[in-house]
């Protein structure tokens, strides 16, 4: 099973933290006790990035990935409008989370979506 969702940075997502949207969190891992658990996610370059994953204690559990996006942003030098495209890769035996960047730039005239590596 693959599973994905692509979402455009607010300028939230790039100077605090990521929102996920709320109906990802059944493909994400529970938690049991507290609200966050660690989450690894690897890049298109293979690198691992670890993250926290949470969720609201009170109202709606709006998920969202808070400690190590930072550096994540930092690392790929992110900015308000690039794009992230979220992976599960799942089967039987593991979950494999990937991430991939993407930025909108013009190329020839015409707007294009580009890597970021």
């Amino acid at each position: 099973m693959a599973l994905q969702f692509v979402k455009i940075l607010s300028k939230t997502d790039t100077e605090k933290r990521l929102s996920l949207p709320t109906k990802y969190m059944k493909h994400l891992p529970r938690i049991r006790r507290g609200h966050a658990v660690n989450l690894t996610v690897m890049d298109e370059q293979g690198r691992q990035w670890h993250f926290g994953y949470t969720i609201r204690r009170n109202g709606h559990p709006k998920p969202v990935l808070s400690a190590g996006w930072h550096d994540f942003v930092k690392g790929k030098y992110l900015k308000p409008g690039d794009q992230i495209i979220f992976k599960l890769e799942a089967n039987d035996a593991a979950a494999l989370y990937t991430i991939g960047v993407k930025r909108r730039i013009r190329l020839l005239g015409t707007e294009v979506w580009t890597a970021v590596c």
